[in-house]
């Protein structure tokens, strides 16, 4: 090999991997499931197969690490961790491999969601929803959620909207979208009698429907003799111009939470307590059929990717270059 070729190929190589490039940075092959667990007795990042089989523990780090997604093009996983000091986001490859740090000082934050692009997400910290850029050069609160522990965001599939909760003083949580152009906010569903909570929006891969859950207060009697309100939660179906509003997992049973698509829209992944442990199911849309996914630990928040899904001709801009700027952490 010519002397000055190879010297020239040892520092492009020296470039590459000092840059902050993840230039290994591979997406799953096949369908996979990511989720939180701790199923061996620590709070790790894990994925699966759609069928729960093949569990992979990608994280094993002494702190805990939940809340995984997906980026669009499942190269790359965001996910919450309190190592290093703190709660904050951190970025790895879909096989574990390169996590770092991003958004500095971001702490209190809950359900990051990705633009479809995969240039930004969109995060709640403090009751203020955010639209961030991954660097953390652009953090642009865009919402008032209302109330800390609210927020939910979820980005349509098209880019133009937002779906998040709002909380209203005495009258409940509203589902609302968000117009990522002009910031200008539409009540999908405010306060129904009863039913004045809801949580945790998804929306479909086709961009139709809204996934979400419904928190419904009903008075029971103790063994005191006297009234307790027992809250029951479940997953309902909504159509984008707020139409069609129905209920997708019976109420009967424990609670039902977190929903997430499947790419091709068929089925949703949601977690549910299972003598005393959380536990993850998906159900068919139409059917209705219901398969338990997990059974060791508790595991929650899962996130579905599909490479079948992808777009059959390349977008630029969700090339893995598009973290070229990201900082090592």
């Amino acid at each position: 090999m010519n002397v000055r070729f190879f010297v020239l190929l040892c520092c492009i190589s020296f470039l590459l991997f000092n840059s902050g490039i993840p230039v290994w940075a591979k997406a799953p092959s096949t369908a996979k499931i990511v989720f939180s667990s701790n199923r061996d007795g620590n709070w790790d990042i894990w994925t699966m197969n759609p069928d729960g089989s093949n569990p992979v523990n990608l994280t094993r780090d002494a702190s805990a690490d939940f809340s995984p997604v997906w980026s669009p093009t499942g190269e790359q996983i965001l996910f919450v961790s309190f190592r290093k000091g703190g709660e904050s986001l951190y970025l790895m490859n879909a096989d574990g491999n390169n996590i770092r740090k991003v958004l500095d000082n971001w702490h209190s934050r809950s359900s990051a969601t990705w633009s479809p692009d995969g240039k930004r997400i969109a995060s709640v910290s403090d009751a203020v929803l955010y639209i961030a850029t991954i660097d953390g050069k652009s953090v642009e609160p865009v919402a008032q959620t209302g109330f800390g522990s609210v927020g939910d965001p979820a980005w349509s599939p098209d880019g133009n909207q937002i779906a998040f909760i709002y909380y209203k003083r005495k009258q409940g949580h509203e589902l609302r979208l968000l117009n990522v152009q002009t910031r200008k906010q539409k009540v999908l569903l405010g306060e129904l009698e009863k039913y004045p909570y809801k949580s945790h929006s998804a929306w479909s891969p086709d961009g139709n429907q809204i996934a979400f859950v419904l928190h419904k207060f009903r008075a029971i009697q103790n063994q005191a003799d006297a009234i307790a309100w027992q809250d029951e939660e479940t997953i309902y179906l909504i159509n984008r111009d707020g139409s069609q509003l129905r209920k997708l997992v019976s109420e009967k049973g424990p609670d039902a939470l977190r929903p997430t698509w499947s790419p091709d829209g068929d089925e949703i992944i949601y977690q549910q307590e299972v003598r005393g442990f959380t536990q993850l199911f998906k159900i068919d849309v139409r059917s209705r059929a219901k398969t338990q996914l997990t059974h060791k630990g508790h595991n929650s928040r899962a996130d579905w990717f599909d490479p079948a899904a992808l777009p059959v001709q390349p977008n630029v801009e969700l090339l893995t270059a598009t973290w070229g700027k990201l900082k090592q952490k």
